[in-house]
């Protein structure tokens, strides 16, 4: 057999091209704006916003990436001090925070009728009936919510901070005021918390739903203004912005507690066994 026959026989070390995919549970893996360019491909006409290719952007985000976005809504620590602007801000997306927005909306609904189901006394002539109105009550709140704090906060950024020209904005440290987008993202993501919370509150205990509520209401609220307190350190009114913050987190899940889930002081049923007063029975006849 010939010299070449036998180098053909032999094994020979092949280079590695890459590593396999892995996802880290400790932090969530940074993006940079240069990976966002390699992936999206650059098209020479401007797409306009009343068409449909112009919102394929804003849910340009894979599932894992959306359940790693979901646990560092919840929990503390977990992101980094720059998390808003080399996370969120290159790749803000609205995938997420609409499903999450969604899920909750129909979570409260439901979970809201079967606490009114569990108050009752079904052993009466009392008839329940499920109430529609819960998941309109329930949207509208939401979505209030998810909409407005995040235009309070940009607004109140773009209005108190002034950026100087001179700064470099590509220097990871550099001061950062998130977009609207951003933030909108942000807030969508950090109502998660309360889906499987919603379902707890069915239980009829009045001590564990407000243990619910401080324990809900301090895990997003930590990861929103932990997230949030390198930009709004630049703003004078830095103070006040993380005093709303906190109070609307909180009054947000004591209010879904207080409205579709808790035990009430008086129901019909304590009306219907209250004992019967005997009226007087006066004959009309002649």
């Amino acid at each position: 057999m010939s010299k070449g026959s036998d180098s053909l026989l032999n094994f020979n070390e092949f280079e590695d091209f890459g590593e396999s995919p892995e996802i880290s549970v400790n932090s969530p893996k940074k993006a940079t704006i240069n990976d966002g360019l390699e992936a999206t491909p650059t098209t020479s006409a401007k797409i306009s916003m009343f068409q449909i290719e112009y919102y394929q952007q804003f849910f340009n985000i894979d599932t894992m990436e959306v359940v790693d976005r979901i646990a560092t809504s919840i929990i503390p620590k977990r992101a980094p001090s720059t998390y808003l602007k080399t996370h969120l801000g290159v790749n803000p997306d609205l995938y997420g925070p609409f499903w999450v927005t969604i899920t909750l909306i129909f979570a409260i609904g439901i979970s809201g009728n079967l606490a009114n189901f569990l108050q009752h006394d079904h052993t009466s002539l009392f008839i329940w009936h499920y109430n529609f109105h819960l998941v309109s009550y329930a949207s509208t709140c939401i979505i209030m919510y998810v909409c407005i704090m995040p235009i309070v906060i940009w607004g109140v950024l773009k209005w108190s901070v002034n950026l100087t020209d001179d700064i470099d904005l590509d220097i990871e440290s550099a001061p950062y005021i998130p977009s609207l987008l951003s933030l909108v993202c942000l807030y969508g993501y950090s109502l998660a918390v309360y889906i499987p919370v919603s379902i707890l509150w069915t239980i009829q205990f009045s001590f564990l739903q407000w243990l619910l509520v401080l324990t809900a209401a301090f895990l997003s609220g930590s990861v929103l203004i932990n997230i949030l307190m390198p930009s709004l350190k630049l703003s004078k009114y830095s103070f006040f912005l993380i005093i709303g913050i906190a109070s609307a987190h909180f009054l947000l899940a004591a209010g879904f507690m207080l409205y579709f889930f808790h035990v009430p002081s008086a129901t019909s049923n304590d009306i219907q066994k209250q004992p019967m007063v005997n009226l007087p029975i006066v004959n009309t006849t002649g």
